[in-house]
């Protein structure tokens, strides 16, 4: 199948061609430039520079592919979870699309879709641990093909969120993440102590509001400048990396997955990757990261499970909406410890 992949879930608007589980092509246009006097993302302005910019976007992925229009075999697009303006853009472009071509679409998970993005160029074996990582979402998920149980999330703030904020509060810019990676170079992540939060009912879940929090009073009491600024920052990106850590150990501890795959924004940064990959090979378990180019947000991701999905089966009717956040299923336990 040829699928024509679509993801308007935030900041980036995307589309991609993907063939038998093979990318062929992938145009990814971020707005940060559009943020950066801002700090962060404006919704509106988001999903109005969506608007201006879904159609060429989908033609430059079909001109990549060498494909045209016609020779689409369904639509993929991002249903959930995401900025509701911003995903109405691409799920009304992509229903309008199918619907004129006569073609399958399918509401695809952008979350889920960041764990299969790991898969693309290899096969994932079962059951898997996923985590997704990134400005939005921290979560983890047990994966079996495509069945998805969420076994841990965040109560606050995301990993990602925290180090933004921490960018913002310091004035480094935006996105903050890989400017703090870039900054810790050379600074000593042992100078600050900050300690892994632990969460008093026994859940696997993830908290960074504390974390952020002392963090944001470090900043307001102390002068940070030269190697102390680098200290500081590489000290907060051990403890942002710490917590996954942990809750990777106790979720490999108690789930014995075959294997990992940690993706999201996030996996994007070189010191999480190393610890990651050290931690699967002492326990000896099957590890997978993405591409560097798949981390962020993408629409690869999404045309790739789509296929996934639309050979299994699923698929939309014109009379579907797309959500802002994902739920757990109903009757869903939370997990413990």
């Amino acid at each position: 199948m040829r699928i024509l992949g679509i993801e308007t879930s935030c900041d980036e608007t995307a589309a991609a061609i993907v063939e038998n589980g093979k990318v062929l092509s992938s145009v990814v246009r971020s707005q940060v430039d559009l943020f950066e006097e801002f700090g962060g993302i404006v919704p509106e302005i988001s999903s109005r520079r969506h608007l201006e910019l879904i159609h060429p976007i989908v033609n430059q992925a079909l001109a990549r592919a060498s494909t045209e229009l016609r020779q689409i075999d369904g639509v993929a697009v991002t249903k959930k979870p995401g900025l509701i303006g911003s995903l109405l853009v691409g799920f009304s472009y992509a229903k309008a699309l199918a619907y004129g071509l006569k073609k399958p679409f399918v509401g695809v998970d952008h979350l889920y879709a960041h764990i299969y993005s790991a898969e693309i160029g290899r096969k994932f074996e079962f059951p898997l641990l996923g985590l997704v990582i990134s400005g939005g979402h921290t979560a983890a998920f047990l994966v079996e093909d495509l069945n998805f149980r969420v076994v841990a999330r965040t109560r606050d703030d995301a990993a990602g969120e925290a180090l933004d904020k921490i960018a913002k509060k310091l004035g480094l810019g935006y996105p903050g993440g890989s400017i703090i990676e870039k900054m810790a170079k050379g600074g000593n992540s042992e100078a600050f102590e900050f300690p892994v939060v632990k969460l008093k009912d026994g859940s696997f879940d993830f908290s960074y509001s504390g974390l952020k929090s002392q963090a944001a009073r470090i900043i307001d009491r102390e002068k940070l400048e030269g190697q102390k600024l680098k200290d500081f920052l590489a000290s907060f990106q051990k403890a942002v990396v710490d917590q996954i850590m942990e809750r990777l150990d106790e979720l490999v501890r108690v789930f014995k997955p075959a294997a990992i795959a940690i993706t999201g924004g996030v996996s994007q940064n070189q010191y999480l990757r190393e610890r990651a990959t050290s931690f699967a090979e002492k326990k000896g378990v099957k590890f997978y990261l993405p591409e560097k180019w798949l981390c962020g947000d993408n629409a690869a991701m999404i045309a790739y499970l789509g296929e996934k999905m639309l050979h299994a089966g699923f698929s939309e009717d014109l009379f579907s909406t797309p959500f802002p956040r994902t739920e757990a299923s109903k009757g869903e336990k939370q997990f413990r410890k």
